[in-house]
């Protein structure tokens, strides 16, 4: 099955930003639509974020009672689309506070597109962490999981700093704002189950 062109390039452009080319902009399409489209990366991204939930709870203590998986699925879906729509009505102010609204819908897109990158990395360290085949000097790849996201965080300071135009600590405070709106979301889904 091909792969359609719009995403195809959304994530080639994601790839040059991650090697720290700004030229990856120009394969982002622009506009209301490309935005509404860009969210198809969520649908993309959706499988490895279920296999994320299920990974710290094949671990639990074998004498806890079973996890009710229907009720985990449900409620952890709702918090990812909640998660998915709260960052672009969260910097809708804050484009609008540094005086870059104009370009908003173009770091949501290009954001959205993104995660799909970061996803891939997360994913990989985190296999390499639960399956044992991490080197022994990355503390059972939990080192490798700290660097995974390390390097996803620096990716979206670069990606806010290039596409709003904005100074680098700006750029890193909304790195700020999407880290911790994502673990409140993370923290009230949990909550639930």
């Amino acid at each position: 099955m091909a792969i359609p062109a719009d995403i195809a390039n959304a994530l080639h452009g994601a790839w040059r930003l991650a090697r720290l080319d700004r030229g990856g902009l120009a394969f982002f399409e622009h506009g209301e639509a490309a935005f509404w489209r860009s969210f198809r990366a969520a649908l993309i991204v959706y499988p490895a974020f279920l296999l994320f939930l299920f990974l710290p709870l094949g671990s639990g203590d074998a004498d806890a009672e079973a996890p009710d998986w229907a009720r985990i699925i449900l409620v952890e879906t709702i918090a990812y689309v909640i998660g998915w729509t709260a960052l672009p009505l969260v910097m809708l102010p804050i484009t609008r506070f540094l005086a870059r609204d104009a370009r908003w819908l173009d770091f949501i897109i290009v954001y959205n597109w993104s995660q799909v990158l970061q996803y891939g990395v997360i994913l990989a360290a985190v296999g390499l962490s639960v399956s044992g085949l991490a080197p022994g000097f990355l503390h059972g790849g939990r080192d490798l999981i700290y660097v995974a996201y390390l390097a996803a965080s620096a990716y979206e300071c670069f990606i806010a700093r290039i596409v709003l135009d904005i100074s680098w600590p700006a750029a890193c405070m909304i790195v700020l704002v999407d880290l911790v709106l994502g673990q409140l979301v993370s923290l009230a889904g949990a909550a639930l189950h």
